[in-house]
């Protein structure tokens, strides 16, 4: 949800002022230099971690500055046969922070007419089959679709690769990466791929990799391990216990019968009569305003359960004329966090125009303006539950896509919700597994507060129709928030 957008004109009058940018990228790990022939070498890294985000990369060959690059790899040429070639890389960012030079790689290159000793050189007879694909792997998106990528074969005489899916052919592609489309989610799909060469011959099938689409944003068979260990240990947060390494911070598990004020703020910081997003509820703020003659907020002894209902008529001139009434809660300036993992318990509400949140955003204004949308949901899109991530780059607003976790109708049971953020990194989970990644160095390194609203209407669920439920329920068990040790 870009929520920040329409803040932007309120919050970015509150500072003006760049913040500095010392931090180095971490350093460059996992170089990697092959032989391709006598002649060149292919050097590979892993992208490194920034605050704000790494602008390119000086490769140092034999322990000298030799050329800048902007992706991460490089295919060295001209070289001498029989020598020996040593790289190392140097990240740096958009301020010219540089970090150290990486570990290097060594390479030595085959003599020329003799065969290299790293690797065989690529197949350019045509009456030759090409060799199988190999490192194939796959990542879920959206929960209805699968990237594939494989390592491109070193033959010259590739014209392209046949996707097979089940065992049944589904596409052909002339690059190492295919998007599978269209799948059903929480199903198992087997994924193989076969090298084509111009002159009509094929390479065996490559290995299979399996991808399930509600199991995590990073389905590669090498790795299902840890992503199942580091889930289990979600798991155990969702049952009321902190993730390994973290402690609970912050909680509220809405056994009493009102709310708490040392912990919420029933109102916006930006007050009741600013409404954004096109949104048609004007929220009651029930801590500050007790009188309005209406409240959002409902307890059972177990439960928080926030209502959305049409505005009686004698409540409109109170409202800001609004059709609708609501209810928000914030912790700015009563609690904050800097990383940890935050979840939350609830039945979310079903219906044309409604619009569910818990999220984070920034405790203090400035040029960036980060978001952590936990999770949104759509009340006329039952099965999804939205992710994404906000900020703002030099006042322009940058969002990740919304990523969604296709699931059950949410709104019939319980489910958690929560994210891990980590420097560069938020995980999103739904009923503690794993659901969607987001890996960027701008991902928000400043202190957050919690938020979560019922809304009604806006650009993105639209007005609600004679479908839609009033009152409407957005009912919570708990919100907590832990912080690593």
């Amino acid at each position: 949800m870009n929520r920040l957008f329409a803040l932007g004109l309120v919050l970015c009058l509150a500072s003006t002022s760049l913040l500095a940018d010392t931090q180095k990228p971490s350093t460059v790990n996992n170089v990697r230099a092959l032989a391709i022939d006598s002649s060149s070498v292919r050097v590979s890294w892993n992208k490194p971690w920034d605050d704000v985000g790494v602008l390119g990369y000086n490769i140092y060959r034999n322990g000298v500055y030799y050329v800048t690059v902007f992706s991460t790899q490089y295919i060295d040429t001209n070289l001498s046969s029989g020598q020996t070639y040593d790289y190392g890389i140097v990240a740096f960012d958009a301020a010219k922070n540089f970090n150290t030079v990486s570990a290097t790689s060594s390479v030595t290159l085959a003599a020329a007419n003799a065969p290299s000793t790293q690797a065989p050189p690529p197949a350019t007879d045509p009456s030759a089959p090409p060799a199988a694909p190999t490192a194939l792997r796959a990542e879920v998106q959206n929960g209805n679709a699968a990237k594939l990528f494989w390592q491109a074969s070193a033959s010259d005489n590739i014209k392209g690769y046949n996707i097979y899916r089940d065992n049944n052919y589904i596409a052909f592609v002339t690059q190492n990466e295919f998007l599978s489309e269209g799948l059903v989610w929480n199903q198992d799909y087997h994924f193989q791929i076969v090298a084509a060469t111009h002159n009509g011959l094929y390479s065996a099938k490559s290995e299979e990799v399996v991808v399930n689409t509600a199991a995590n944003n990073a389905a590669e068979q090498s790795t299902t391990a840890v992503i199942q260990n580091d889930e289990s240990v979600l798991r155990a947060a969702s049952n009321g216990n902190a993730p390994d390494g973290y402690s609970l911070v912050f909680s509220d598990e809405f056994n009493d019968f009102s709310l708490d004020t040392s912990k919420w703020n029933s109102n916006y910081r930006w007050g009741a009569n600013w409404t954004i997003n096109g949104e048609q509820q004007y929220y009651v703020d029930r801590i500050n305003n007790p009188d309005f003659g209406h409240s959002p907020f409902e307890f059972d002894g177990n439960h928080l359960t926030i209502t959305a209902i049409r505005t009686p008529d004698h409540l409109k001139s109170s409202a800001n004329n609004k059709p609708y009434l609501s209810g928000a809660l914030t912790t700015f300036n009563k609690f904050k966090m800097r990383y940890g993992y935050v979840e939350m318990r609830a039945k979310l509400p079903k219906g044309k125009g409604l619009w569910s949140a818990l999220w984070l955003l920034h405790q203090n204004d400035n040029d960036r303006r980060p978001e952590i949308d936990i999770v949104e949901y759509i009340g006329d899109k039952p099965t999804v539950a939205y992710n994404t991530y906000h900020y703002y780059d030099n006042w322009s607003l940058r969002s990740s896509p919304s990523y969604e976790a296709w699931g059950p109708d949410y709104s019939q049971d319980f489910h958690t919700y929560a994210v891990k953020w980590e420097p560069g990194k938020l995980s999103w989970y739904v009923d503690g597994e794993l659901r969607n990644t987001h890996n960027d160095g701008n991902v928000s390194w400043e202190d957050m507060y919690l938020l979560v609203n019922l809304a009604v209407g806006g650009w993105w669920p639209g007005d609600p129709d004679g479908s839609t439920p009033f009152p409407a329920r957005y009912q919570i068990d708990y919100i907590r928030a832990y912080e690593k040790n």
